[in-house]
């Protein structure tokens, strides 16, 4: 409930950065996007993805606010994208301690975009979202993310009486 509603909050005042910082982080994107781009997919905006898989295009964006998670929720943060769109990201299965920074450049190959409606208390939170389901398909910084970046599995076992 809690991070639905800062999400939404979140997306709606762009992180709550003053524009000279918006435009420094759209800067630093853009000369790093110029750099990334992955191979077999074309490079995108937010406002160009369709709603659900896109297997043919990828993401280049930003980190501008990050949302630590409790319990095995998902890393969840705020980006913007090269044409200054605002959006969550949620990253699945990623180890907390590797996980993105502020200002981290991150490529997303084959985005899974949806639209989150969701009514708390009565009012109602609303935001776009791309998922990632394992990080490893992702770039931070121009790197490939090494499989220690996956969060470690839990085996929990209980007792038959």
């Amino acid at each position: 409930k809690q991070v639905v509603s800062t999400q939404s909050t979140g997306i709606k005042n762009k992180g709550k950065l003053k524009g000279k910082n918006i435009a420094m982080m759209l800067k630093k994107l853009k000369e790093k996007t110029l750099s990334q781009k992955p191979t077999k997919v074309s490079l995108t905006t937010f406002d160009t993805l369709n709603v659900g898989p896109n297997e043919d295009k990828a993401i280049n964006c930003i980190l501008i606010s990050s949302f630590v998670p409790s319990g095995r929720t998902p890393f969840v943060c705020i980006c913007l994208d090269t044409e200054g769109s605002c959006f969550a990201l949620s990253i699945y299965n990623i180890d907390c301690g590797k996980a993105p920074k502020l200002g981290d450049v991150m490529t997303v190959p084959y985005p899974q975009k949806s639209v989150v409606n969701i009514v708390i208390e009565n009012e109602l939170n609303d935001f776009e979202m791309i998922r990632v389901d394992t990080p490893l398909n992702m770039m931070i910084n121009n790197r490939q993310l090494p499989r220690d970046t996956l969060a470690p599995l839990k085996l929990t076992t209980t007792a038959l009486t």
